[in-house]
């Protein structure tokens, strides 16, 4: 079973931040733009795809930013290595300006025959400089924090499931990394990102 394997694929699926750029973030317009997009079809992958479309999302640009190629790249060839076992994926890539400056809203699609299906929303703030208050986010998800990371320049919260307001979906994950961070080397990107997969009925 590849489980693990489909959670670092679809972590790769992001971009980074262009440093020079690098500003506090809105909190509360970030976790907003992200229930916009990203809950009410949050079981579709061509369902969250157009759902974000209709809020103000548009398809972002082949070399839009120089970083996300450069990962999505990294992505890719993990993911063809599990293709070799039937798994097959989906991807869309997708900009739009929040808070003065550009967000990318990456939405995927990762089946494994018989063993799961996941519908991932990703939201990413590459050019924060600062990790942002969780609040907003345990009240979207009506779960306190299960779990906090912080060490070397990355800040992580992790919500578990909450099967009444949100079923099917997943952990839900609101990390930032600082530019100067070793994580960096790992993850392919620096900033903020705000994430959850639901698994597709």
């Amino acid at each position: 079973m590849r489980l693990a394997g489909t959670a670092t694929a679809i972590a790769l699926w992001a971009c980074a931040a262009t440093p020079a750029l690098a500003s506090a973030p809105d909190g509360g317009a970030f976790v907003a733009a992200f229930a916009q997009a990203c809950v009410p079809q949050r079981m579709s992958y061509p369902g969250t795809v157009d759902q974000a479309k209709s809020v103000g999302w548009s398809d972002a640009a082949t070399g839009a930013h120089r970083e996300l190629d450069a990962v999505l790249s990294a992505a890719d060839s993990e993911t063809t290595e599990m293709a070799k076992d039937g798994w097959t994926f989906e991807r869309a890539s997708l900009s739009r300006v929040i808070a003065g400056r550009t967000h990318y809203l990456v939405v995927t699609r990762v089946h494994a025959p018989q063993i799961i299906t996941l519908i991932g929303c990703y939201l990413y703030d590459f050019d924060a400089s600062e990790e942002i208050d969780p609040q907003p986010v345990s009240e979207l998800i009506g779960n306190p924090i299960a779990r906090t990371i912080e060490d070397k320049g990355l800040v992580q919260y992790t919500w578990g499931p909450n099967v009444e307001a949100l079923p099917r979906t997943l952990d839900t994950n609101l990390s930032f990394i600082a530019d100067d961070s070793p994580h960096k080397a790992t993850t392919g990107f620096s900033g903020l990102v705000l994430k959850f997969e639901t698994s597709e009925p």
